[in-house]
């Protein structure tokens, strides 16, 4: 996960704790849904500047992942952070803080990726469930989960995001489904496809971890 100092990354956020705050609860003792008032209802930039370093490391976590860049993520980190300051009073509490964050994300590194028309290259057949080349994969077999972002990575674009919200970032299939815009059936048929097409990927290890 990236770790980087919240002025260094995200340096639009100095204009926003400039600005006047009401003298409340300090930011750090609130729960997202009291900061998410304060920034939206009361203009509060601290609130909004204490959301951001929550949740900015799984933000980027994600981006990383999809776009295969860590300046790339970080570019779109600050986008989706800039998009989500500007929405924030559409924010209507159904879902989860976090999940509203991970589509915008997503929305954003979508619009990336149809403005610049990149797309990453996979063996021919892969989809068919031809192994990746042995190199494809970390030497070192010790660390599971680095063979398995890895291996993440090589996977069709669909199956991806939904293996990585499900498995790396702990999210579950409903929120999978509104983040994606995505049927719940369709989350359900990608994410048993992608697994399969790790195990092969992986040469037969299977997926692992806490859920099957």
């Amino acid at each position: 996960m990236i770790r980087r100092s919240l002025d260094r990354a995200l340096p639009w956020t100095e204009a926003l704790v400039d600005r006047p705050t009401r003298p409340l609860v300090p930011v750090g003792d609130l729960e997202d849904s009291q900061l998410i008032e304060r920034a939206s209802h009361h203009g509060d930039g601290r609130a909004f500047a204490e959301l951001i370093r929550r949740h900015q490391g799984k933000v980027r976590g994600l981006l990383l992942r999809l776009a295969g860049d860590r300046t790339l993520a970080d570019d779109l980190a600050q986008e989706a952070f800039l998009r989500a300051y500007r929405g924030l009073a559409g924010f209507e509490g159904r879902a989860r803080f976090s999940t509203w964050l991970y589509r915008i994300a997503y929305n954003v590194y979508l619009n990336h990726r149809a403005r610049t028309k990149v797309h990453a290259a996979l063996p021919e057949n892969f989809e068919n469930g031809t192994a990746a080349p042995e190199s494809a994969l970390s030497q070192s077999r010790s660390d599971l989960r680095r063979d398995l972002v890895a291996a993440i990575g090589a996977l069709p674009e669909r199956y991806r995001a939904v293996i990585m919200l499900y498995y790396l970032e702990d999210v579950s299939y409903p929120e999978i489904a509104e983040i994606l815009d995505l049927p719940l059936g369709t989350v359900k048929t990608h994410l048993h496809r992608a697994k399969r097409l790790l195990r092969t990927h992986m040469h037969g290890w299977g997926t692992g971890g806490r859920r099957g």
